[in-house]
């Protein structure tokens, strides 16, 4: 919780330039050599797997998994979870025809530094520009919003147990595929091993 809260804290002491910046240049170095072959033709995924992972920047999914450009869906959120995944790997399975989910969490994860959403919202009260005030901060997918909603952040008490529970939630989505073959894992940060979780 404390390694959060400095973030945030910290994040306020930047310099005004912009990394965005530096991202723009090294995009002009990379046109140089880009090869644009790879969209030529619009193709499924031709491994067809989808892998839902966490945002962590220092995740590296296609060097983990021996992927290359094209072979895969990687759809990422926080902490990985199933939830904030589900309109992506609808049209994942809908459209470009995957066939296999891999669902990975990992350890050393910043939704195991919080235990409750009070918690993710105390953090967010200290970031300047974000409001915590009344309005609902998630729509449902007919678009209402209820004020009176708790935001569920999803915090992680137990990474195993989290796993579980979205391979359980999964379940709970009929627009979900629910034919295909669904897989969970703990990603070790210290070994980079993956361990199935059943």
């Amino acid at each position: 919780m404390h390694k959060v809260l400095s973030a945030a804290v910290d994040s306020n002491l930047l310099s005004s330039e912009s990394f965005i910046d530096e991202c723009c240049q090294n995009n002009l170095d990379y046109s140089t050599t880009y090869d644009q072959k790879i969209y030529d033709f619009r193709a499924p995924p031709s491994k067809h797997l989808a892998v839902i992972c966490c945002m962590d920047a220092r995740l590296d999914v296609f060097r983990m998994l021996g992927l290359k450009p094209g072979e895969a869906h990687i759809i990422r959120n926080g902490g990985g979870r199933i939830r904030d995944a589900v309109r992506s790997l609808i049209c994942s399975q809908t459209l470009l025809q995957t066939k296999e989910v891999m669902i990975i969490h990992h350890t050393d994860c910043g939704f195991t530094y919080f235990s409750s959403n009070e918690q993710v919202l105390a953090a967010l009260k200290l970031q300047p520009g974000t409001n915590t005030g009344e309005v609902s901060l998630f729509k449902t997918l007919t678009g209402q919003t209820n004020p009176n909603d708790v935001p569920d952040f999803q915090p992680i008490k137990d990474l195993e147990q989290s796993v579980r529970d979205d391979l359980l939630e999964y379940k709970q989505y009929p627009m979900l595929n629910q034919n295909v073959t669904v897989r969970g894992f703990l990603y070790d940060t210290k070994t980079g091993i993956l361990k199935e979780i059943k």
